[in-house]
């Protein structure tokens, strides 16, 4: 592959040849492109605006094209111009039409229950974008909202001994609410299961494992005594995974699930930094105060005092009493508060990376995409 440098009014820019022939139509993927050629300097100069033209470079080697925020307007237009881009948007109109006409055919030659799963699909995977799927969105959320409260209500001493008699009203009350929100869910989960076109991968899917997950447990009550068997109460607990179903159904929280999955390798090495620094501390802390202080048993305790210091919970269960403990104790305090805010940089850098991305979409979908229609009735 062939480098070249491109110069663009002094700010220079270096890319494969190969990867602006892929363009023909543009000006830096035809044969003119040699006009601007500098034998001088060896590099192709153009005196244009080279802020504007640095999203034009990354449109070359990531397919993407997207407004600059820093220059005005018309001054990107003008060098979309320039560089012939316009001639890219043209095919891509031409092969989205296209597209869209072999669609409706397709979709006009197709059984009738075909185009039903489609609609339902498209319902079930754009809520926002139609009324049945709104109402359908509200109907997940409120059945999620008593799931949790019906949880909660449970949990109270008093109700618990209504609940394991069998013919009380509260028991009778709450076992029907809970089964009208388990025969929802598990409705939403076959329903979803019959409308997608990818069987294997919405098996596959950590989402669908999710909501299988939080409709077991009832089903397994209806035919085993949870109430004899104490060993299966733990298995309610899959009730409260249920607000993570919130998660799939809000695209701000889908973001912050994705930023997380991405940061991974960080978290997981900041973790074992963590994990250092608590050993190191809480073992210093016990032989520091293990002579003075009654609280401190164990290296155990030890640990347990640096992991509540460095979450900068401080229960106060466990507390320095020699001046050697409390000096060791100010300094790890401070050194705590640094490793707390290393996680909050990493999720935050990460966060930032992933909304610039998502406002940098594809030339189709980007309604700052300068298609050829909206430049034409500009000018």
């Amino acid at each position: 592959m062939t480098k070249i440098m491109i110069n663009v009014s002094g700010k220079k820019f270096v890319i494969y040849k190969e990867y602006l022939q892929r363009y023909p139509q543009t000006l830096l993927g035809s044969d003119d492109l040699e006009l601007y050629y500098d034998a001088t300097y060896k590099d192709y100069f153009f005196d244009s605006n080279p802020e504007a033209f640095e999203s034009i470079f990354d449109f070359y080697l990531y397919g993407k094209l997207y407004e600059p925020a820093t220059i005005p307007k018309e001054m990107f237009q003008d060098s979309v111009h320039f560089f012939r881009m316009m001639s890219v948007f043209e095919e891509e109109e031409e092969l989205q039409t296209k597209q869209e006409e072999e669609v409706f055919q397709e979709r006009a030659s197709t059984p009738m229950i075909s185009r039903f799963r489609g609609q339902l699909n498209h319902i079930l995977q754009n809520p926002s974008m139609s009324v049945p799927g709104k109402v359908y969105g509200w109907i997940d959320l409120l059945c999620i909202f008593l799931s949790i409260v019906l949880m909660l209500f449970e949990t109270d001493p008093n109700v618990v001994e209504m609940i394991d008699d069998k013919t009380s009203p509260v028991s009778k009350t709450c076992f029907i609410i809970e089964s009208i929100t388990v025969i929802y869910f598990t409705f939403d989960v076959l329903l979803r299961f019959f409308v997608t076109y990818e069987k294997w991968n919405f098996i596959r899917h950590p989402t669908t494992w999710l909501d299988v997950f939080t409709v077991f447990p009832y089903y397994l009550e209806l035919f085993i005594d949870v109430t004899k068997m104490k060993s299966l109460k733990v298995l309610r607990i899959a009730r409260i995974a249920r607000v993570l179903k919130l998660i799939k159904k809000n695209k701000r929280l889908m973001l912050i699930a994705t930023v997380l999955s991405q940061s991974v390798s960080e978290l997981s090495m900041l973790i074992i930094v963590w994990s250092m620094c608590i050993t190191v501390a809480g073992c210093t802390f016990y032989f520091l105060e293990a002579d003075a202080n009654p609280t401190i048993v164990s290296g155990v305790d030890g640990l347990w005092w640096a992991v509540v210091t460095m979450s900068t919970v401080g229960y106060g269960d466990i507390s320095p009493v020699s001046i050697l403990g409390k000096s060791f104790a100010t300094v790890f305090v401070y050194i705590s508060m640094v490793f707390l805010a290393l996680p909050l940089t990493i999720i935050v850098g990460a966060f930032s990376k992933q909304y610039e991305a998502r406002k940098c979409i594809s030339l189709k979908e980007n309604k700052s995409v300068y298609k050829v229609d909206q430049v034409q009735s500009e000018d």
